[in-house]
């Protein structure tokens, strides 16, 4: 309000505008409200056996500090927890104003939170700014300047009603022949600590590896024991370890808890009841590699088949093959292979062969000799076996070698002899077989009949006798030689075709055939002329 004196002492007044000498408008100057809220939760223990560290039934006692950190009145102010209910009622702060007195919480501690190791949590304050709106914030531990979760960590011994199960399982190398080295065939023995993490009774307590059988138990446990010596296993080193450089594994324990029936389980760990990290043997460091390498022997024994000491075509060879594993590694699917034509090998595969075990039953062969082996005096030829591992990839092949040579030639440079197998043929000279194609039958004993000279070596033959008109005048079989010669041609007809039977037949030329359906002097067959003179 301005007021004023005229010249006449009269008292003039008037109400202020904002922006007008017209008006009498209000003057509205705008503060700047800035509503805002913090809160600080702090814990502490309730004691109540004075031991130091929180036990299952004690308090957390809980006391919330808060502050109006804005420039506006705020009203309704509560505090919420999701861990307590918080005990106060609502209240005012003026700006800057704070409050550590009207709200408090008290939280039982449980077996869950002692065995957990810790009870973590916040709370949450709220106002009312005076134009209705709602400021809120995050407790924090120790500052109303951040957003902490206020924890406890204090508390005692953890309490393990819960079941639990733990395990170790440890290595130790046989070194049988004190090398320093695991090598196939020796041996690693495993030891089991097994270990009730609780403090209920636990029943049927196994363990199983899918390694190795684990020898000892069921046993039970008492809260808390440790079982050192029950449970061991042996495992066998193999050719297939080495390669890998390693063995690693875990085993399984298993209980049951005695009151609630809960099984419960646990992986082994190298050395340690808390961790489950698998038990590994390394072997030694850059080891040779293992040898691989196989040997054939192949022996042959010719077949006198029909005893009459001459060898003759269709005759066999009978070869045995022995095989053995000369390397370091176990060898599967092995075969034998022979390029000999007409050969047959029967037998295998062989499945599986040990280092240094020799097989020499599973293959045989049998050959049939030909005019060209009887020529020859011999049969020579070498085969091949060949081996696998055990994914089927061929590792290991050798030429067969003949054990009765001394010469042990090895072409191939793989350390082992490669000398043909050679089945001498014996050079036996039977009576000489020779057709003789003149005949006088006048019985003084010279030429009287047909002689094939050595006939009788081969009796399963037929002789036939035609005339010069290709008719069959005579027909006999299994005809006989020199030393007995009652089946033989004499110059009659035994036929019906145009002479009378059991007849002379008249001199002239005449026709022969002589078969062998089996054994025969060098052919199946003979022909030719034959001249009858009385």
């Amino acid at each position: 309000t301005a007021e004023g004196t005229t010249p006449d002492q009269s008292t003039v007044t008037d109400l202020s505008d904002d922006n007008s000498n017209v008006e009498d408008d209000i003057t509205v100057t705008e503060l700047c409200q800035s509503a805002s809220i913090a809160l600080i939760k702090e814990v502490s223990l309730q004691d109540d056996d004075n031991d130091g560290c929180a036990d299952e039934g004690e308090m957390l006692l809980y006391t919330f500090t808060v502050k109006n950190t804005g420039n506006t009145v705020l009203t309704n102010i509560v505090i919420t927890d999701p861990l307590v209910t918080v005990n106060g009622n609502p209240i005012t702060l003026q700006p800057s104003e704070e409050d550590a007195t009207t709200f408090t919480a008290v939280y039982t501690i449980t077996e869950d939170d002692v065995n957990n190791g810790v009870v973590t949590n916040q709370a949450t304050v709220e106002g009312t700014t005076p134009l209705g709106d709602f400021v809120t914030d995050l407790s924090d531990n120790d500052s109303f300047l951040e957003d902490d979760s206020t924890i406890f960590t204090n508390f005692c011994a953890i309490i393990l009603n819960v079941p639990g199960i733990s395990l170790i399982k440890e290595a130790t190398i046989t070194d049988e022949n004190d090398n320093g080295c695991p090598d196939v065939g020796e041996t690693i023995l495993y030891t089991f600590q097994v270990q009730n993490d609780s403090n209920v009774e636990l029943i049927d307590v196994t363990i199983t590896d899918p390694l190795v059988a684990v020898v000892g138990g069921p046993i039970n446990l008492v809260g808390n024991e440790i079982d050192t010596d029950s449970f061991t296993a042996i495992y066998t080193i193999t050719e297939d370890d080495l390669i890998t450089g390693w063995i690693e594994n875990q085993a399984t324990a298993e209980g049951t808890d005695i009151d609630t029936g809960e099984v419960v389980t646990d992986l082994s760990d190298d050395d340690s009841f808390f961790e489950d990290d698998s038990t590994i043997v390394f072997f030694c460091s850059d080891p040779s590699p293992p040898v691989i390498s196989i040997s054939l022997e192949k022996t042959g024994v010719f077949n006198d088949n029909n005893g009459d000491g001459i060898p003759q075509v269709g005759e066999t060879i009978s070869y045995v093959f022995s095989v053995t594993n000369t390397g370091e590694v176990t060898l599967y699917n092995i075969t034998i292979e022979d390029p000999l034509p007409g050969m047959i090998v029967e037998g295998g595969p062989i499945e599986e062969l040990l280092p240094l075990e020799t097989d020499d039953t599973t293959f045989t062969g049998t050959y049939a000799i030909t005019q060209e082996d009887i020529d020859n005096g011999e049969v020579i030829n070498q085969a091949v076996v060949i081996a696998e591992d055990g994914e089927g990839l061929v590792i290991a092949e050798d030429e067969s070698d003949d054990p009765n040579d001394p010469t042990d030639v090895d072409h191939n440079d793989d350390g082992e002899p490669d000398d043909p197998t050679v089945v001498v043929i014996p050079n036996v000279q039977g009576e000489t077989f020779e057709i003789f194609n003149g005949i006088t039958p006048n019985n003084d004993t010279h030429n009287d009949f047909f002689w094939i000279q050595g006939v009788s070596e081969y009796p399963n033959n037929n002789v036939k006798i035609f005339n010069r008109w290709g008719v069959l005048i005579w027909e006999t079989n299994g005809y006989d030689d020199m030393d007995n010669p009652v089946n033989v041609f004499r110059g009659d007809s035994n036929a019906r075709a145009t002479v009378e039977g059991d007849r002379e037949v008249p001199t002239g030329t005449y026709f022969y055939i002589i078969t062998f359906p089996e054994d025969n002097p060098g052919k199946n067959s003979y022909s030719g002329y034959l001249y009858i003179n009385r």
